[in-house]
């Protein structure tokens, strides 16, 4: 049986949004137990967010939404433009973290430029996509089909 981790935190990032008679957002409950009238925080801007209707996949409102469900969620608190895709809505007990700097280990399969220090790229982690930057550079194995590489990566906000 599959485990669903609701004992876990809530977690769900954000794939979209729109406004509909308030603020709608749309994601999949990644862990966590969603309920109507929860409290919860908004990352990464810290916004704190009340759920007013939950709505499952065939758009029948839903008192509860479980981990591994695609949810529509009506939230109060937050207005349309101050929220982004990639944004995570989280249990204001346990937040999940912002950070500017992560240590990642790449898989590079093929790639035709030379990659070092400096050199940027797309990230994507859930439904964020965002630009990065290789800080610094430690080659830890090499292989006929991959190479594995340690970097320093600095995540940029792009402006819209």
């Amino acid at each position: 049986m599959i485990d669903r981790k609701l004992n876990a935190p809530l977690m769900i990032p954000i794939s979209e949004k729109y406004k509909d008679m308030g603020t709608i957002v749309v994601g999949k409950i990644e862990s966590g137990l969603l309920r109507k009238n929860d409290t919860l925080l908004m990352m990464p801007n810290k916004t704190e967010v009340e759920v007013a209707a939950i709505y499952n996949e065939m758009e029948d409102e839903v008192n509860q939404g479980l981990c591994g469900d695609n949810a529509r969620i009506r939230l109060r608190g937050v207005d349309d433009e101050d929220l982004s895709p990639g944004f995570v809505i989280t249990s204001p007990n346990k937040p999940v973290h912002a950070v500017r700097q992560f240590e990642a280990q790449l898989a590079i399969l093929e790639h035709k430029n030379i990659i070092c220090a400096g050199y940027t790229a797309v990230m994507h982690v859930h439904t964020l996509s965002e630009e990065v930057t290789l800080a610094v550079i430690g080659f830890s194995s090499l292989s006929a089909f991959s190479s594995f590489i340690s970097c320093s990566c600095f995540a940029k906000r792009r402006s819209n």
